[in-house]
């Protein structure tokens, strides 16, 4: 009997629990209409369990992710704005990265968006050599990413699924549609089939979770966490015309700045120095751009100038 009342106290609890998401994520709602999912797949029994079983872990995640964020969030959503894509989806990057320009997987993706060579440079022709790898640029590693997640959903006409497919790619996505006879979300995650594998089922409740952690300061005014994305959305990153050859710790010298970063932000740049070509950009601050133009811009050398490694050749 003790057993027994033991049983239904810990259901009820649990219950209690469940029915008390929707008011803990006020975003529910916006972060699920956002990747065309319906508002009730709040109330899914797995993703209920995904969430309370994470959420501790990935609010942490999420503090670590947006204090190492600083100019690369802002300016990830200032991209999405201006392509005309929901910027929930920069919490994609956030699974992915963590917003760490270098990460690096064991299967040799990197970069915000964890791009392969083979994808970087046949898909997207990032630059990937012995002074570049594009990959850990933000500005062109977004602009890829959003082109590559506007081509997918034109396949898989969904969000959700678009995100799934980030993961495993469309194919993997289209054949469990096909072996499932459905598009349902909660039919896809279920543990009891493997019309996909489980990591992807993983993958989309991940990316869910995250962005329901994170837009929640819109709909909650006393949300600590979300204090931080106010805080951090005041500055972002403009690409700016340097020498040639230029090293950003000189750069950032003249930027007043800490070199540290100034290449967190051009990750890309493997040396520190700007490649030895004309007109390459280099990240910087957009705070910084009135002091770039008054100390640095006006001391580039004429455009009839290309800079060599060890002079400048004249071609008048």
């Amino acid at each position: 009997m003790n057993l027994y009342k033991i049983l239904i106290i810990s259901l009820f609890l649990n219950s209690f629990t469940y029915a008390d998401i929707r008011s803990e994520f006020p975003s529910y709602s916006y972060v699920l209409t956002e990747f065309d999912l319906n508002e009730n797949f709040i109330d899914n029994p797995e993703f209920k369990h995904f969430i309370q079983t994470n959420k501790r872990d990935y609010r942490k995640r999420f503090i670590k992710a947006v204090r190492r964020g600083g100019l690369i969030i802002p300016t990830i959503k200032e991209m999405m704005y201006q392509r005309d894509i929901s910027p929930v989806f920069l919490y994609i990057s956030m699974i992915e990265s963590e917003f760490n320009p270098k990460a690096t997987s064991r299967t040799g993706a990197g970069g915000l968006w964890q791009f392969t060579v083979n994808t970087a440079q046949k898909e997207f022709h990032l630059q990937i050599n012995d002074s570049v790898d594009e990959r850990y640029d933000p500005i062109r590693a977004t602009d890829s990413a959003i082109t590559y997640l506007y081509k997918m959903n034109s396949n898989l006409h969904a969000w959700y699924l678009t995100t799934m497919a980030y993961n495993c790619g469309n194919g993997c996505v289209n054949r469990a549609i096909k072996r499932a006879g459905t598009r349902d979300l909660g039919t896809l995650i279920s543990s009891n089939n493997n019309y996909i594998k489980a990591e992807t089922k993983k993958y989309i409740q991940k990316v869910l979770l995250m962005a329901m952690i994170g837009e929640n300061y819109l709909f909650k005014s006393d949300d600590r966490l979300g204090e931080m994305m106010y805080q951090i959305n005041k500055d972002n990153i403009t690409p700016v015309k340097v020498r040639p050859g230029e090293e950003l710790t000189s750069l950032a010298a003249s930027l007043e700045m800490n070199s540290f970063y100034l290449e967190k932000i051009n990750a890309h740049l493997k040396s520190g120095r700007v490649p030895y070509r004309r007109g390459y950009m280099v990240n910087i601050p957009t705070s910084k751009v009135p002091l770039f133009y008054a100390r640095y811009a006006n001391t580039i050398r004429p455009n009839n100038h290309v800079y060599t490694e060890n002079n400048y050749i004249n071609f008048r």
